[in-house]
């Protein structure tokens, strides 16, 4: 089930991104900074943003953060999914439901942000058509600018 977050599910969603990211990054805790979601509902949630999450069993096993960079186009942040549900379809869920909310909101352009490390969400964003649109190192990490045109 995929919904949008509620406050009562940051703790969940806090532990969830950081084992992840942790795990990811264990020698780079730059990458561990989580202090857009700390506050998630105000910096994602609102007229033309929100937080997803996927839910399995009670628990929050997936996340997806939708946020206007400026009025023509979308940034996508914090696609996590927790490692014993990868391979079920949640990330591609998530990013579904995300393109659905972008194009409600009359966004022209989606645009996603991650890691060389992350290859499935490299796999899942070019199978849904976005197109790499930059590299940058930052730390021990070379990052991937992903962009998608809606229109």
């Amino acid at each position: 089930m995929i919904r949008s977050a509620q406050e009562a599910d940051k703790a969940q969603i806090m532990a969830l991104v950081k084992s992840i990211l942790e795990k990811e990054f264990p020698a780079d805790a730059s990458f561990h900074a989580t202090d857009d979601l700390e506050k998630f509902s105000e910096v994602y949630q609102g007229p033309t943003g929100t937080f997803l999450v996927a839910q399995a069993n009670g628990r929050i096993v997936g996340t997806l953060g939708i946020k206007a960079e400026d009025s023509r186009t979308a940034i996508l942040r914090r696609l996590f999914v927790a490692p014993a549900h990868r391979k079920e379809g949640i990330g591609l869920g998530l990013l579904q439901e995300a393109l659905q909310f972008c194009r409600a909101k009359g966004f022209r352009e989606v645009v996603i942000r991650t890691s060389t490390q992350m290859s499935r969400a490299i796999e899942l964003c070019s199978s849904l058509g976005f197109k790499e649109d930059g590299r940058w190192n930052l730390g021990s990490a070379t990052l991937v600018r992903f962009c998608l045109r809606l229109t």
